[in-house]
């Protein structure tokens, strides 16, 4: 599916972290909650929520405290630990993985189920129960998702009506338009190739989705099983991969330790026909990037976009608005219509490979902090009033009239976008997740900036693809040790480790 722009239909800007934003109270309340969030586009948002909480209860000051993602998550990772005044009582825990397995953050699947007095129903009912399901911890929910972001494919629609394309239908489709699009003088991709890139960004994403579809049978193998600490008879029991279901195995446990000992034991390796193929496949995509990729960030990228230069570019569902920001701010003579369409799937290889999923996730999400009971009470009460459908439209509707981009649809039942913005965020929906997707070991942070170094070598002409799997291999091999050391791991899925 695409939808196109006819330009600025919603005003949106990026904007930079701000200070501070605790909302105006009465003199001497006796109790706190306070909220430390990036996620500056609700910021107007989150101070109308925090006052009207605060009208309701009287006696709790709520503050909001918007922070530079720059150094963020250092600072919740020196904060929270300790436990004391200067620890927030609720965060965005996209920052802080692991945070809830060393037992710093609050359980919250019994609250799950308790009526929220915001709704009348259960708090559980007024959420998206998929994402929750998807991101639990060993059973447990560790934090509530309150938006998600995805990826896909951004376009020129005036150039390709120009030249009589339409948003292609399979990846071998997308790839003849690029030829088409070369031949007329135009770039057909615009994609950074710094080392960002493969760590975090665009370059990363191509490897994530294209190695999740090509790994995704090997999910049987690495199911937790009965007997292990993590199985869930409920995910698990019964479970047959079904590959033209992009959600089938999005709820299953995999464990962990089985993963370490497939790769370990040879059963899954980086140097077997399927990665091949991937590598092939994104060297020859590569041909339709622009000249000196790698010496370009994500920010060069989009102004070729931007500029015309280039005809298609792969970003989040976050770039909306600040394409719209920009393309109101160019001349009229520079501005042209722009689509968005998902990643095609690729029909061609020989593996039947399925299609391509998503690799996205929560955006905003909330964790609670450990603290004392009465604290924590006090902090899930106001979570709960935050995470209802009347709160989320505010959200909604302050970064809309503040002109600030929205990260992608929000997880709150009932919450309605604008209509241009709605099909605007139609093609990020649906995608479904991955599930095994690889660059370095389970996200090891020595394995992913190899992996980096070998993949730029390769993509550049300076390995062989023989050689740049043989060094891919080792990297992963040599990283099963740091893994098992860094969690704290006795490769016996049956018991549960300690990660402290």
């Amino acid at each position: 599916m695409a939808t196109e722009s006819n330009g600025p239909t919603r005003r949106a800007v990026i904007t930079a972290a701000a200070a501070c934003l605790a909302p105006a109270a009465a003199a001497g309340p006796s109790r706190q909650v306070s909220l430390a969030t990036i996620s500056a586009n609700y910021q107007e948002g989150f101070r109308q929520i925090a006052s009207a909480y605060e009208k309701r209860h009287r006696d709790v000051r709520v503050n909001v405290q918007i922070m530079p993602a720059n150094g963020y998550e250092t600072w919740l990772r020196t904060q929270i630990p300790g436990g004391g005044s200067g620890a927030p009582d609720l965060f965005n825990a996209n920052y802080a993985w692991g945070m809830y397995e060393k037992g710093l953050m609050v359980n919250l699947s019994p609250y799950l189920e308790r009526v929220n007095p915001y709704t009348g129903k259960r708090w559980i009912e007024t959420l998206s129960t998929q994402f929750i399901e998807k991101f639990k911890v060993g059973g447990d929910v560790s934090f509530i998702p309150v938006d998600f972001i995805e990826i896909a494919f951004y376009y020129n629609a005036d150039l390709f009506t120009r030249l009589g394309l339409k948003p292609p239908r399979t990846w071998e489709e997308m790839l003849r338009h690029a030829a088409r699009i070369r031949s007329a003088g135009v770039i057909p991709f615009a994609v950074p190739g710094n080392a960002d890139s493969y760590w975090a960004g665009t370059v990363g994403w191509m490897a994530r989705f294209f190695t999740d579809a090509y790994t995704r049978h090997l999910v049987p193998l690495v199911l937790s099983r009965p007997g292990d600490w993590d199985y869930d008879a409920k995910r698990n029991a019964g479970f047959r991969l079904n590959l033209k279901d992009p959600y089938n195995d999005a709820y299953v446990v995999t464990n962990g330790e089985r993963i370490l000992k497939a790769v370990k034991d040879g059963r899954i390796r980086m140097d077997d026909a399927r990665f091949a193929e991937v590598y092939e496949r994104i060297f020859e995509f590569s041909r339709f990037w622009q000249r000196g990729f790698h010496g370009a960030n994500s920010q060069t990228a989009y102004h070729l976009f931007l500029s015309g230069r280039a005809a298609v570019l792969l970003e989040t569902s976050a770039q909306i608005g600040q394409i719209l920001k920009d393309m109101r701010d160019l001349p009229e003579r520079h501005r042209f219509n722009w689509g968005i369409f998902k990643v095609p799937p690729l029909v061609s290889s020989r593996f039947r490979i399925p299609p391509f999923r998503g690799v996205g996730g929560p955006g905003l999400v909330l964790g609670v902090v450990k603290k004392e009971p009465e604290q924590v009470a006090r902090a899930v009460d106001f979570l709960m009033f935050l995470t209802t459908p009347s709160s989320a439209r505010i959200l909604v509707d302050q970064a809309v009239g503040h002109q600030r981009p929205l990260t992608g649809p929000m997880l709150v039942p009932g919450v309605r976008f604008p209509e241009d913005i709605r099909k605007l965020f139609a093609p990020f929906e649906g995608r479904g997740f991955e599930r095994l997707s690889w660059r370095g070991l389970m996200d090891e942070q020595q394995s992913v900036w190899e992996w980096t170094v070998w993949a730029q070598r390769f993509m550049d002409g300076r390995l062989t693809l023989p050689e740049f799997l043989k060094r891919y291999q080792r990297t992963i091999v040599e990283a099963i040790p740091r893994v098992i050391a860094m969690q704290h791991l006795d490769m016996n899925p049956r018991t549960k480790d300690s990660r402290t």
